[in-house]
């Protein structure tokens, strides 16, 4: 299984999915302290058998590094340091945006998660 996570300051939102499958949302878990953050997805790893993350990055419109660049990739290197499994980085631009457009406001975190696990799994089909 592979897990999407969409970082927030707040709340981080997750999707699942199989290989060549498609995402679907899965939970949002709280953002208030990095190690329980941790123990929450180390629970997750073990009770969902996920060999990989799937972490979206927030670029800005030109596809510059910001403030939330920065700060996302902090979380990565916790991450890193902190699990043993495989890890991978892929653009989350306009995710968020685009469940917006569409008039979603709910659970907008784990949709995202899913937008960017969908787009994962269509690049490595």
């Amino acid at each position: 299984m592979i897990l999407g996570i969409d970082y927030g300051d707040q709340n981080i939102g997750l999707a699942l999915a199989e290989e060549k499958s498609i995402a679907v949302p899965y939970k949002i878990i709280k953002n208030n302290n990095l190690n329980q953050v941790l123990l929450e997805l180390k629970e997750i790893i073990k009770e969902e058998n996920i060999e990989l993350l799937i972490i979206g990055m927030p670029y800005g419109l030109k596809g510059n590094e910001n403030e939330r660049t920065d700060i996302t990739k902090e979380f990565i290197s916790f991450l890193k340091n902190n699990l043993e499994i495989k890890i991978k980085i892929i653009n989350e631009q306009f995710t968020s945006k685009l469940y917006i457009k569409m008039g979603l406001k709910d659970n907008l975190d784990k949709h995202s998660a899913t937008a960017i696990l969908d787009t994962y799994l269509e690049q490595n089909k």
